[in-house]
């Protein structure tokens, strides 16, 4: 117990920034995407793409979607992207998954850690908290949306930590997600 309780507050101390994908990250992009741990909760090619088109798509912009690396010390460890839904709603002409109808001021997030070394020590709280706190206060953030996966527990528990709420359970074209949302009046922390 101690030593779990150690490890978690070491990761506090490190420090979590973010930063926007380039053309030179295609590659570290590709290679977590190929580890089980991922392809498992985010299976790409059920989605349509590879994980190079849809990384190369994010990077060349649609007007919705921004990617970002998730740094710890200034060292890549993942990937996290937000969407505008309302802009998704909008400009796409091929909407798919289950935000299809949101309203202004709904975004989503979606996100994975793809160095092993920082899996279970409470990393992922403490970005999503980082950055959904990010978006509530640099844009015309209202709520926040996730869908993970009904069986990744791990992401769930993670979610209802910095205060996402279960909405309901729905098909996404692919599998089972829990739509899970968060208000800007509702933040924690």
């Amino acid at each position: 117990m101690i030593a779990e309780f150690i490890k978690k507050e070491n990761c506090m101390k490190k420090e979590i920034t973010f930063r926007k994908i380039t053309f030179d990250d295609v590659a570290l992009f590709e290679k977590w995407s190929e580890k089980p741990h991922i392809r498992h909760t985010w299976p790409f090619e059920a989605y349509g793409s590879s994980a190079r088109e849809y990384i190369l798509k994010k990077i060349e912009g649609d007007g919705y979607d921004y990617p970002f690396f998730i740094l710890v010390d200034e060292k890549p460890i993942g990937y996290i992207q937000y969407c505008d839904l309302f802009a998704y709603r909008n400009i796409c002409q091929d909407l798919k998954g289950v935000f299809t109808n949101e309203p202004e001021g709904t975004y989503c997030i979606d996100l994975f850690i793809g160095e092993d070394c920082f899996l279970g020590k409470g990393y992922g709280t403490q970005i999503m908290q980082e950055f959904s706190d990010m978006l509530f206060s640099k844009h015309e953030v209202k709520r926040i949306v996730i869908d993970p996966w009904v069986e990744n527990e791990r992401a769930i528990r993670c979610y209802e930590k910095i205060g996402f709420k279960y909405v309901r359970e729905a098909f996404d074209g692919v599998r089972q997600v829990q739509v899970m949302e968060k208000w800007s009046c509702e933040r924690v922390g």
